[in-house]
C-alpha cells in the first residue's frame, strides 16, 4: 500500500467517526426533543445545537489525539483493541464538550442531551469503523482482486499473511507459499495447515511460473539465514512482479518497535524506533511544565517546611544533588531532599537504599518512606532533564553494571526518565527485581500516549499513600 492510498483510508475512516459522531448528536436531540419525554420549556431552535457540531468535532479530534487513538486508527489488529481506544476517548470527549457548553452558552443546552449523546456517541463511533472497514474491503476486491504469492519460512509467514490481509487480499486470493532452504519443520507444517495455505514448490523457471500462475503481489518473509535466496533469485523475480513487498527480520534485535525513513531516497531502518517524536514529544512536555509547575505551587508550603527541617536533621545542604543517567544516556543532576548525613557513602559507596537503612536520619526514613524527598523532582522537569512520567534514573555506576546483566537495559534510555513511571506504580521500586522494572519500562515505551501517562499520575497517588517498597 503506498503513501498516496493510505492516507486516503486513513481519512475515510477519520471522515466516517465524524459523520457517525454528528448521526450520534442529531438523534440524541431528537430523542431528547422529538419522543415521549416531557419538555418543559419547550423545543428549542434546530440552529442552537447545530451550530456546535463544528466544535463537537474538534473536542473529539483532540481527545482522540490526545489518548493516543488518532496514533492507532486503523492499525488494530482486533476489533476489541479499537473498542478500548474508542470508549475512553468518549468519556473524555463527553466531560470536555460538558465543560465548553458551559463557557460557551451556559446553560442553554440541556444536560440531557449532553448525556443521551455521551451514551450514544461510543456505538455510533464503533458501528461506523465496522461500516467503513467493510466497505474498504470491498472496494479492494472488487477494484484491486489481487492474488498473492508468499516466499517466507517459519512465522515469516504469519507476517506475511498479516502484510497480505491488510493489502485487502482475501485468503482465498493467497496463490500459495514457496519456503526455500531445505525440508520445512513441523511448526511451519502446522502454520500451512492452520493457515489453511498451500506450499508451492520453487520453481526452476520464474517466467514459465508467473506466466501460469498471474500474480500480481510477492510477499517477501525470510529469517537471515534464507537471505542467501535473495541474493540468487529477487532479480529473476522483479523482472516478472511488479510489485514485491520484503519484510526485512529485525525483529529479533528489536525490543520496541521498529521504524523506517528516507534519507536521500535510500530507505533507513531503526531498529529501536521511540513514539515520543514529533507533536508526541510537543504534548508530552506540556504535560510536564503545566504538571511540575501546578505541583511546585500546590507543594511548595510543604516543600518549604521541610526545607526547615533538613538542616535540623544533620550538618549540611538541604538538597542532595545525584548524578544520574537520562535521555540518550545524558547525565545530569538529579535532585532531591537530603535525607542521610553528608559523608554517609564514603565508607560504603554507592549502594543500593534498603528497609531500615542506617544511613537515613530520622526525618529522611520519613521522607523516603512517603516519598517527600523526592519532591524538588519537579524542578528537574521544569529544567527539561526529566519528565512528569517515564522509567526512574539511575546511576551512572549502576547503568553500567546492569547494562551488562539485563538485556534491553539501555533501551529505557529512549525516553527522559521520570519523577514515577510504570514499573512504580506496579510495585517494582525499590530494591526489586531489575528484570521486572526493565519489562515494565519497555511496555511503556511501547505503548506511550499521553493518557498512559495521566493514569500513571493518578496510580501513583495510591502508590504513595500504600507507600510499598518505598525506602
Amino acid at each position: 500500500m503506498n503513501q498516496k492510498t493510505s492516507q486516503l483510508l486513513f481519512s475515510m475512516r477519520l471522515l466516517g467517526d465524524l459523520v457517525m459522531i454528528t448521526l450520534a448528536w442529531v438523534l440524541a436531540f431528537l430523542v431528547r426533543f422529538y419522543s415521549w419525554m416531557d419538555i418543559p420549556l419547550g423545543v428549542p431552535p434546530v440552529h442552537l445545537y447545530s451550530k456546535l457540531i463544528p466544535f463537537i468535532w474538534g473536542i473529539w479530534l483532540a481527545t482522540f489525539a490526545f489518548t493516543g487513538g488518532l496514533k492507532r486508527l486503523g492499525q488494530q489488529k482486533r476489533f476489541r483493541y479499537e473498542v478500548f481506544d474508542i470508549i475512553p476517548a468518549s468519556m473524555v470527549a463527553l466531560l470536555a464538550l460538558i465543560a465548553f457548553t458551559y463557557f460557551y452558552e451556559e446553560y442553554r443546552y440541556s444536560r440531557l442531551t449532553l448525556l443521551i449523546f455521551g451514551a450514544l456517541q461510543p456505538f455510533a463511533v464503533i458501528l461506523g469503523r465496522d461500516m467503513v472497514r467493510r466497505t474498504i474491503r470491498t472496494w479492494r476486491r472488487r477494484l484491486d482482486p489481487r492474488r498473492v504469492l508468499i516466499i517466507a519460512r517459519g512465522d515469516g509467514i504469519l507476517e506475511a499473511l498479516s502484510i497480505s490481509s491488510k493489502l485487502g487480499v482475501e485468503r482465498s486470493l493467497v496463490a500459495g507459499v514457496i519456503m526455500p532452504g531445505g525440508p520445512i519443520h513441523s511448526h511451519e507444517e502446522d502454520i500451512l495447515q492452520e493457515q489453511k495455505l498451500v506450499r508451492v514448490t520453487e520453481p526452476l523457471d520464474w517466467a514459465h511460473f508467473f506466466v501460469e500462475h498471474p500474480i500480481q503481489t510477492v510477499v517477501i518473509a525470510l529469517p537471515y539465514q534464507f537471505h542467501g535466496f535473495l541474493d540468487q533469485q529477487l532479480e529473476k523475480i522483479v523482472d516478472q512482479v511488479n510489485d514485491i513487498r520484503i519484510l526485512p527480520d529485525i525483529k529479533r534485535f528489536s525490543r520496541m518497535s521498529p521504524g523506517i525513513e528516507l534519507i536521500d531516497n535510500a530507505p533507513v531502518i531503526s531498529i529501536h524506533e521511540s513514539p515520543l517524536s514529533g507533536f508526541n514529544c510537543i504534548l508530552k512536555r506540556s504535560l510536564d511544565i503545566l504538571g511540575s509547575s501546578v505541583a511546585l505551587l500546590l507543594l511548595s508550603p510543604v516543600m518549604l517546611a521541610i526545607a526547615l527541617l533538613v538542616p535540623f536533621s544533620s550538618r549540611g545542604p538541604i538538597l542532595y544533588r545525584q548524578e544520574r543517567m537520562g535521555l540518550d544516556g545524558v547525565r545530569f543532576n538529579c535532585l532531591k531532599f537530603r535525607s542521610m548525613p553528608v559523608d554517609a557513602e564514603h565508607q560504603t559507596g554507592a549502594v543500593w537504599a534498603k528497609p531500615g537503612d542506617a544511613r537515613a536520619t530520622r526525618l529522611g526514613s520519613f521522607l523516603r518512606r512517603t516519598s517527600l524527598d523526592e519532591l524538588p523532582q519537579f524542578f528537574n522537569v521544569l529544567r527539561g532533564d526529566m519528565s512528569l512520567v517515564g522509567p526512574r534514573p539511575e546511576r551512572p555506576v549502576f547503568v553500567d553494571k546492569f547494562r551488562k546483566e539485563v538485556p534491553g537495559y539501555m533501551l529505557r534510555h529512549k525516553v527522559k526518565t521520570g519523577i514515577t513511571g510504570w514499573a512504580q506504580v506496579n510495585g517494582w521500586r525499590g530494591s526489586t527485581s531489575i528484570e521486572k522494572r526493565i519489562e515494565c519500562d519497555l511496555f511503556y515505551i511501547q505503548n506511550w500516549s499521553l493518557w498512559l501517562d495521566i493514569k500513571i499520575l493518578f496510580l501513583t497517588l495510591d502508590e504513595v499513600i500504600r507507600g510499598r517498597n518505598a525506602y
